[in-house]
């Protein structure tokens, strides 16, 4: 059978009940089937269930309950449109909440109404203001500067006539002098104060101008105003580029950095464009002859501390903890430290430089040794800066485990064995012992001798002997499920006692049982001997010095091979 899934319908699948706020509680039911995922088909449910817990078959839900819009209440009635005869006001109101799951929809959230604020005289109601947009910020002319200049001078003057009292001229001082101070240090603030002007014309109400006369009687809005000139950000030209990072060679990063800058000449008022990037970087490489090998720093650490198992003893356990070992998890420390990588190289390069400046080129250049061949004394480097080094730092803790000791465990001692003679090739005397065992179920850690004792003995009377003892032997059956070759023969054997009687198996469980006997079943065209015969008599009854017994044993030969077999 192929990979097998559960089935559960799609209602089942989202999390209906997070999606809506409010509603009324009720519970989908759903039909879950193991089937195939192959092809489809229907299968036990025990073969999903070993997989995976089968899904439930209904969950809780929330049926959602339509929500009417909620609107705000109206704002204040607008002004009349008109500022005499008939005119028109409206008022508004916003949505707080729209309607859902079918609610009803919004009402109108505009009301319109008319007003009359009074009867118009003539035909000034034809007649209205028309203000246009502001102008472009500009500087003033030289007659509108005069200008501007007479009447800036003129509130000063009133300033000056309603600050009568000495506290009121001080704080004006100090207030232009701070003003004055300001204008002095922003040099980058190149601040232009110009003037912006909008038109305002009076047109009747069928859009043609008509004369200023004719809107008198409407409030005149403002038509001259100051402004900031716009300026754009200023800056000055690059300066020259500055030294490389790198002064020395490094194999691992052969280029450096080196940078220049510009400075802000002015910066950008009344919407100006803004200033671009101020410093700028490039790759580069030293130059030079004879540069010097670049420092390299890497991370030391030294090896790990013993493993800490913290105290953790309950108040009860304290005259206890004392005399126990304590095991379990625990953690371990290290020191990491950042140090000079080739500080020994740097310092073998820098001498043997020296001997080289202060030895005429002639005699140096034959013995001048190849870089790869150059050999030094590694010293112990010195901890610098951890700043350093750029890798990331090693750890400084891991956990660790100490093995808490195992104590030896036995299995119940077994019920007493038959009565049997200590040494079964001498039966002397009707005193015998008999035994009781236990086996080791959990070893202990410092070794078997750890443990206790295993085999218990007891004296008892009557004693016998018990051995398996050879019935016959079973047909000789192939090796590897063949029809003939070698073999073995399982022997069929009974528990007898002392006096050849047959007796329990059990009194037998502690005798040598016969092992399967080699045989062979001959194949076709093979040669087929009998059995081995028993052991002769030794043709010696004596032993001596140069004489030696010999002992023989036969077979015969049953079928001789048809020339192709062994």
């Amino acid at each position: 059978m192929g990979p097998v899934r559960a089935r559960v319908p799609q209602d089942l699948r989202g999390s209906p009940a997070r999606r809506v706020h409010t509603g009324r509680g009720g519970h989908p039911d759903a039909e879950v089937g193991c089937v195939q995922k192959a092809n489809g088909t229907p299968a036990e449910d025990v073969i999903c269930e070993y997989f995976e817990p089968k899904p439930r078959l209904e969950q809780a839900c929330l049926i959602p309950c339509p929500r009417d819009c909620v609107v705000s209440g109206f704002t204040p009635w607008t002004a009349c449109s008109k500022t005499c005869g008939t005119g028109l006001q409206n008022r508004v109101r916003g949505v707080l909440a729209p309607p859902l799951f079918g609610g009803s929809s919004c009402p109108n959230l505009t009301e319109f109404q008319t007003c009359q604020p009074g009867a118009c005289q003539g035909e000034e109601s034809m007649y209205s203001l028309k203000v246009g947009p502001w102008s472009a910020c500009s500087l003033p002319h030289a007659r509108q500067a005069r200008q501007a200049k007479r009447r800036k001078n003129k509130e000063r003057n009133r300033e000056k006539a309603g600050a009568k009292d000495p506290e009121t001229r001080e704080l004006i001082k100090k207030k232009r002098n701070r003003n004055r101070q300001n204008r002095q240090e922003s040099r980058f603030w190149d601040l232009q104060i110009g003037y912006q002007t909008r038109e305002v014309t009076c047109m009747h109400r069928s859009g043609t101008p008509a004369g200023p006369s004719l809107c008198s009687q409407q409030t005149l809005p403002m038509t001259f105003q100051s402004c900031v000139l716009t300026k754009d950000c200023e800056v000055s030209d690059w300066a020259d580029w500055g030294p490389c990072s790198k002064d020395c060679y490094d194999t691992s990063a052969p280029s450096g950095v080196r940078s220049r800058t510009r400075r802000v000449q002015q910066f950008p008022t009344g919407g100006g464009a803004l200033c671009p990037g101020l410093e700028e970087s490039e790759p580069c490489t030293p130059q030079g002859d004879g540069l010097p090998t670049c420092a390299t720093y890497s991370w030391r650490t030294t090896e790990w501390s013993e493993c800490r198992v913290d105290t953790l003893l309950s108040q009860q356990d304290r005259r206890r903890g004392n005399q126990t070992g304590l095991c379990g998890g625990g953690v371990q420390n290290r020191e990491v430290y950042c140090v000079q990588a080739n500080a020994d190289l740097l310092s073998y390069l820098n001498n043997l430089k020296d001997k080289e400046e202060g030895q005429p080129q002639s005699k140096l250049q034959p013995s001048a040794p190849p870089l790869l061949s150059i050999s030094f004394e590694i010293t112990a480097s010195r901890p610098v800066d951890n700043k350093q080094c750029l890798d990331a730092v090693p750890n400084t803790t891991q956990l660790c485990h100490i093995a808490c000791p195992i104590e030896c465990e036995v299995s119940s001692w077994s019920a007493w064995g038959p009565c049997t003679f200590e040494n079964c090739e001498e039966q002397a005397g009707k005193k015998g012992f008999k035994l009781r065992k236990r086996s080791i179920i959990n070893a202990p850690t410092g070794g078997m001798g750890n443990c206790p004792h295993l085999v218990e003995a007891i004296p008892c009377d009557d004693p016998s002997c018990y051995d398996w003892k050879l019935v016959k032997l079973e047909e000789c059956v192939p090796d590897s499920d063949k029809e003939c070759g070698p073999g073995t023969q399982i022997p069929q054997v009974r528990c007898i006692n002392s006096d050849g009687n047959s007796v329990d198996r059990q009194l037998c469980q502690d005798a040598i049982y016969p092992i399967p006997i080699a045989c062979e079943v001959p194949c076709p065209k093979d040669c087929v001997l009998s059995p081995w015969s028993s052991w002769s008599l030794c043709s010696h009854t004596c032993s001596g010095k140069t004489t030696e017994g010999k002992q023989m044993r036969a077979r015969s030969i049953l079928a001789y091979n048809a020339g192709e077999g062994d």
